[in-house]
């Protein structure tokens, strides 16, 4: 039986109701196609039953993605079921970057919301936030800075990650995030989140630790809404409720889904002596397509290309290029801006529904593509890999089924098989014994070396022909209290790793995150941060061994079978200083050596490293990288940023700091000048035409160097602006925990207005959520309460840059920094004023008397900074001062000295109370919700000033 329908909100409640009939419109509507039928019956299942099957087991080129439109209509219609975060997984990051592409053509078209069913369902979406209906997050590899999905725990989101980056998150240590925003992540990846994790075959141990993680005990006073959906056939649990295709209403009922179902592909088994020989076997192969093509008058049309390593891959574009075959080269092993350059180009050559092309495109990749991919060649040519990735790599072979519709011939493929690998007992070190078994079980069923690789063919393969699959240990209790320890971590602790990816013999090698700067100094990473867009993802042994002069180590888009040595070339090397460790605005950026690298470490490197051939990592190459430093911050969609370095591509003669003294204009004339004479095109991957179209509707600028403006390696830096009042709004993105980034935003705001501010948004966004009435006046009360510390004169010394007549002048302290002020440090190195707001707060019990849980009311306070998880950083003040301030006509007083009492002590005890009472993850989730309405109401604070 149908849902029953509900009514429209706000004006258009006359208009229609929505229910699990109009799917098929609100499909319509954002895709301008009809839904499959399979994926109508899943919208009234969920909505019907008002939850997930745990089990969607489809095959490649049904359109599984289509799962996002189902998650976001049912949010729509069941918002007090249906969990806010849709968080897509999976392991291939060109798969994130494409699924991202949908999940962002259904917000627009939400947010645009032409037809009655977009207006209902942008209204209903409207409705949880206040905020926009929708947003699309992606995470590849990413720090605080570009993690817009953490800033808005009611904010409906469709969010697209890696296992390693959505996973990390969820168990408190997130990659690339400081231990100070680690709760707000873990608590919003633990709750309300609807996670559906992608071809589950891939990512076996992260399937068996989220159910674990669904398993793990929740408090009856918080709406958890946490779900998990695998996409797989093979889930980590055979005996789980399965949603398949109907053979009759699916297939035979959808003439376009039966044709992608049922297309014959054939593949030529063809062997060659070792994986170096590959290339060139590729390139008689590309070549005799070619040629064969061209006799028959026909288009060559598009060969796809998929090896098992980085290396290889390399090698074969290069053997391409040297044969006079232009090609392209995809690996998961680039930057996102790189990425997206290669994507744009060689679109319109693979796109499933394309023409007809005249000329000859080659794309060149590894396992990036497996999965999900919506790449369709006319030929494809792989290595021989375990069958379930075979199957996959097939599924980008005539995705559609239109060469077999069109010739009634079967689209061709080849499978080439090293001997020293397929004819070895030692194994692969990608894959292991997997490639040797289906290759085994390949030439068993070849007929004259032609094998049927259709979508339905290569099943029923021996256990030993798939991928290797580890196995995540068993999540204890233990476990989680060592991880939900954040700052300060446990100095012993589980290896996050495991829970990720599996236990083996060998170790995994964890990854990190490669930025490459010409200037690598502290002003020029502030005024022009690393972006995610910019980062290129490595295993740290792999790195270590580039930084340290080691030899380069296999890399692959796949787990090993074998890791390498971490410590290989490392040991000689270990004092010396290679790179800048980036850890957000709350933390100095350090120099490290190589045997200081850390799993999840944004490594900032200098351009004339190398490490970059065609895009793609290559420990080999020697040429300068390109500095996309720029172009990240566009791609960011903060703000433009544009150093004018002439050592920078693209940066020609302009205005420098040693020009000052003969110049015969102002500097900013001579900079307005400068950007009035680029020349722009409309070139969508030129960031400078569109970082200057920005600039030039206002700026600001510093100067980097060594403070001299005769400096001849200085250099000006420009800043996006408000074109009024040449001052940026407050950058949520900033608000990384730190007092710095927190309370330095110019906007003067007394303490009395911010606390207020902040107490009545956090209740309205717990409202929002859910939260029952009594959690939600704790977390007003908590919100009115959190920075009763910075009442200390020395604090605010810092808010009137250390000016004493204005301090002399203040008649009300203030939460937020003077305008215009400098960075004034005063208060003492190391102390804490949340601290102080625990002591002050807890210093008569009449204000907390209207708090349903005192502990959770003090815990929140004390922790709005992310410190105090579990052991407060307290510290002896040798100039104390007595700190008072009066809270709805009651008095509270407190010294600033903590270190003599028992606070510490009380803190630590409380913390483990409330892991108990409320969950490791329905704890830090109410941590978020307040201090993310503190970062809000700061930002919201700036903007008005």
């Amino acid at each position: 039986m149908p849902p029953k329908k509900l009514p429209l909100m706000a004006e258009h409640n006359e208009a229609h109701n929505l229910g699990a009939d109009d799917f098929a419109a609100f499909f319509r509507d954002i895709h301008d196609c009809e839904p499959f039928p399979w994926q109508q019956r899943l919208t009234a299942h969920v909505l019907t039953r008002n939850e997930w099957p745990k089990v969607i087991d489809l095959p490649t080129g049904t359109g599984k993605t289509a799962v996002l439109d189902t998650a976001v209509f049912a949010l729509a219609v069941r918002h007090s079921h249906a969990p806010r975060r849709i968080v897509f997984v999976i392991d291939r990051r060109i798969v994130v970057d494409q699924v991202c592409e949908r999940a962002q053509r259904i917000a627009e078209r939400v947010e645009d919301a032409r037809t009655p069913v977009l207006k209902c369902v942008r209204e209903r979406l409207h409705a949880l936030s206040g905020g926009n209906p929708l947003r699309v997050a992606a995470l590849r590899g990413g720090i605080p800075l570009d993690n817009d999905w953490a800033h808005r725990p009611d904010q409906p989101w469709i969010m697209v990650s890696t296992v390693d980056q959505f996973g990390s998150r969820l168990l408190f240590r997130g990659y690339g995030v400081t231990s100070g925003m680690r709760p707000i992540h873990a608590g919003l990846a633990g709750n309300d989140c609807l996670v559906i994790l992608d071809e589950v075959h891939l990512s076996m141990p992260f399937a068996q630790t989220l159910a674990a993680v669904s398993a793990l005990p929740s408090p009856s006073e918080l709406p958890r809404r946490f779900a998990v959906v695998e996409m797989s056939a093979t889930p980590s649990d055979r005996k789980a409720d399965r949603f398949t295709l109907d053979s009759v209403v699916d297939i035979d009922g959808c003439e376009e889904l039966r044709l992608r179902v049922s297309a014959r592909k054939e593949a030529r088994l063809q062997s060659v002596q070792r994986p170096d020989n590959l290339p060139a076997a590729i390139v008689r192969i590309v070549g005799s397509v070619n040629r064969d093509a061209r006799k028959a008058g026909q288009s060559p049309g598009s060969i796809g290309v998929v090896v098992n390593r980085v290396r290889t891959a390399r090698d074969t574009f290069r053997a391409l290029g040297e044969a006079g075959c232009s090609a392209f080269l995809l690996t998961g092993r680039m930057r996102p801006l790189d990425r997206a350059r290669i994507l744009a180009a060689i679109g319109p050559a693979v796109a499933p529904d394309r023409e007809t092309s005249k000329e000859l495109t080659v794309v060149v990749a590894t396992q990036a593509i497996e999965v999900g991919a919506d790449f369709s060649f006319d030929a494809l040519i792989t290595e021989c890999a375990p069958v379930d990735c075979l199957r996959q790599r097939f599924g980008r072979l005539d995705r559609r089924g239109r060469i077999f519709a069109r010739t009634g011939e079967a689209a061709q493929a080849w499978i080439l098989g090293p001997k020293s690998i397929v004819a070895s007992k030692k194994g692969d070190p990608i894959y292991g014994h997997a490639v040797k078994a289906t290759w085994d079980e390949l030439e068993r069923r070849a007929v004259e070396r032609l094998v049927d690789v259709g979508p339905l063919a290569l099943v029923d393969f021996p256990e030993e022909a798939t991928a290797p699959r580890r196995r995540a240990p068993l999540l204890l209790d233990t476990h989680m209290d060592a991880w939900v320890q954040t700052r300060p971590e446990p100095v012993v602790q589980p290896s996050v790793e495991w829970f990720l990816h599996g236990m083996s013999e060998d170790n995994i090698s964890p990854e990190v995150f490669v930025v490459w700067r010409r200037d690598q100094s502290i002003d020029a990473l502030r005024l022009v941060p690393p972006r995610q867009a910019e980062f290129l993802p490595v295993p740290i042994d792999a790195v270590k061994s580039w930084l340290a002069g080691g030899p380069e180590m296999e890399v692959a888009d796949a787990p090993r079978s074998e890791a390498g040595d971490s410590s290989l070339g490392v040991s000689n090397h270990e004092a010396s200083v290679v790179c800048v460790r980036w850890e957000g605005f709350g933390e100095e950026p350090s120099r490290v050596s190589v045997g200081d690298i850390r799993p999840g470490d944004i490594l900032v490197v200098n351009t004339v490293q190398g490490g970059l051939s065609a895009g793609t990592w290559d420990p080999t190459a020697r040429d300068t990288v390109s500095d996309l430093g720029d172009a990240a911050q566009l791609a960011y969609g903060q703000r433009a940023t544009l150093r004018l370095d002439p050592e920078l591509e693209g940066v020609e003669s302009p205005p420098l700091p040693w020009q000052e003294s003969e110049a015969d204009e102002p500097l900013r004339e001579r900079i307005e000048l400068w950007l009035d004479q680029q020349e722009l095109d409309d070139d969508e991957h030129n960031f400078m035409a569109k970082a200057v179209t920005s600039l030039r509707r206002g700026f600001v600028h510093a100067m980097i160097g060594a403070g001299d403006s005769t400096d001849n390696k200085a250099y000006y830096v420009l800043v996006q602006s408000s074109a009024a009042n040449e001052r940026q709004a407050v950058d949520e993105a900033l608000l990384d925990g730190s007092d710095e980034a927190g309370s330095l935003t110019g906007a003067g705001v007394p303490l009395r207005c911010h606390l207020e501010g902040v107490g009545k948004r956090v209740a309205d966004i717990g409202e929002r959520l859910g939260i029952p009435p009594k959690l939600v006046a704790d977390l007003r009360l908590s919100g009115r309460l959190h920075d009763l510390g910075k009442v200390d004169g020395r604090f605010q010394e810092q808010l009137v840059g250390g000016d004493p007549v204005e301090m002399a002048m203040r008649k009300e302290p203030l939460a937020k920094s003077l305008p215009g002020t400098r960075w004034v440090r005063c208060y003492p190195k190391g102390m804490r004023h949340e601290l102080a707001s625990v002591a002050l707060a807890a210093s008569n019990d009449a204000v907390l008397d209207a708090a349903h849980d005192r502990d959770l009311v003090l815990h929140l306070i004390g922790t709005h900074h992310g410190w105090a998880r579990p052991l407060p950083p307290v510290i002896e003040d040798i100039a104390p001062q007595e700190l008072a301030y009066v809270v709805d006509g009651h008095a509270l007083a407190s010294s600033s000295n903590l270190a003599e009492g028992s606070l510490a002590l009380d803190m630590a005890d409380r913390f483990w109370r409330l892991v108990e009472r409320y969950g490791h993850h329905g704890l830090a989730w109410l941590e978020a919700i307040l201090r993310l309405a503190d970062h809000q109401q700061s930002a919201h604070e700036a903007e008005q000033a």
